[in-house]
């Protein structure tokens, strides 16, 4: 796919192509909107390559250089799973720094799609105009969460982060149909999806078309994608259904080895959602006895009283023994990545 053949944008009403598009973004209030002019600069180029920013969620933020024709045929196979067609109206209310507003844009170019863009925060949904409705919209869990009404929306795209027990429960209520993808800056966005909600509702990722699965050594996913010339290789635990299916169970690199035995974070985590209503995760502490020791870190001032009582009760409740925590500990802020999520190591190192 040659990218200077998409080089047209509707965008908030208004149907630009090539350099007129970063003209009228330049001259935009909205940083969102500036920022994807300057991603159409760069689009718009000579050159087969665009430089693309991770997230910084699994180690240090770096640039990456990537094929603009391989975000093309990444556009394209979400539009074949999705059945878009030309004149869908689209919501872009993702940051453009990151993989994720990059590639609404490019679908957008290659689906002819209808872009409405809103500025990223918490509540998106809340700032369209009731008059508006929406084919679909890629949104974060914690923007979902914040919504009570999705009439507006057919399809609605969840990713950057995992959903809780208690946040995938509440989805059942919303009329949306509602997807979770799988991915990362390196597979160029989603390569996987599971349905949330409705009497389809899955716990396994289902790949995109020509998408392998498999696992390494570890028990890591290894993903191979047809339109990346190299094998991507992943640090997330996986139950394998079959080469196109799988049940994500966490990160290794989280994994807490206690006395012996494995212990998932994030599985716990996904218990423990319901009774805790601020930020926290679990994680592991060195230990002279069992090598490491699980320990609860809950953000914001210590809970006393009645609280804490009935948040010892609820572990113990929700969870295995070997599963609970041999201390909890509060810290007044966690530190987060640029995109919204938790730097769990270096948060352990304000205690």
């Amino acid at each position: 796919m040659k990218h200077l053949q998409y080089t047209e944008l509707s965008l908030n009403g208004h149907r630009l192509e090539g350099d007129a598009i970063v003209e009228m973004a330049r001259t935009s209030e909205e940083k969102n909107i500036r920022a994807i002019g300057t991603f159409m600069q760069e689009w718009l180029n000579e050159s087969d390559q665009i430089l693309i920013q991770t997230s910084g969620s699994t180690g240090a933020p770096k640039v990456i250089e990537v094929q603009k024709s391989q975000m093309l045929q990444s556009a394209a196979a979400t539009a074949k799973f999705f059945k878009f067609h030309p004149g869908q109206m689209a919501l872009l209310a993702l940051p453009m720094q990151y993989i994720a507003g990059k590639m609404m844009v490019v679908r957008a170019l290659y689906s002819k799609l209808n872009l409405i863009c809103i500025e990223p925060d918490s509540h998106p949904l809340e700032k369209l105009s009731q008059h508006v409705r929406v084919d679909f919209a890629p949104l974060t869990p914690m923007q979902l969460s914040n919504t009570s009404n999705t009439k507006s929306v057919h399809t609605i795209l969840l990713g950057g982060g995992p959903i809780s027990s208690e946040q995938e429960e509440s989805f059942q209520r919303l009329s949306a149909e509602i997807y979770h993808g799988y991915g990362m800056t390196e597979t160029l966005s989603h390569v996987a999806l599971r349905k949330v909600n409705g009497k389809d509702r899955s716990v396994a990722y289902a790949g995109l078309p020509g998408v392998i699965f498999d696992l390494d050594g570890r028990g890591c996913l290894t993903i191979d994608v047809p339109f990346l010339s190299e094998k991507v290789v992943t640090n997330d635990l996986a139950t394998l259904i079959d080469d196109h299916h799988f049940i994500w169970k966490g990160r290794l690199d989280n994994i807490v080895n206690s006395g012996g035995v494995k212990l998932y974070p994030e599985q716990i985590e996904a218990r423990l959602y319901p009774y805790i209503a601020q930020q926290f995760f679990v994680a592991g502490l060195a230990d002279e006895v069992l090598g490491e020791r699980l320990c609860l870190f809950i953000e914001g001032s210590e809970w006393e009283g009645l609280k804490m009582n009935e948040l010892l009760h609820n572990i113990e409740y929700c969870l295995k023994s070997l599963e609970r925590p041999k201390a909890i500990y509060f810290i007044d802020r966690f530190l987060m990545t640029a995109s919204g999520k938790i730097k769990r190591k270096e948060t352990l190192g304000l205690i």
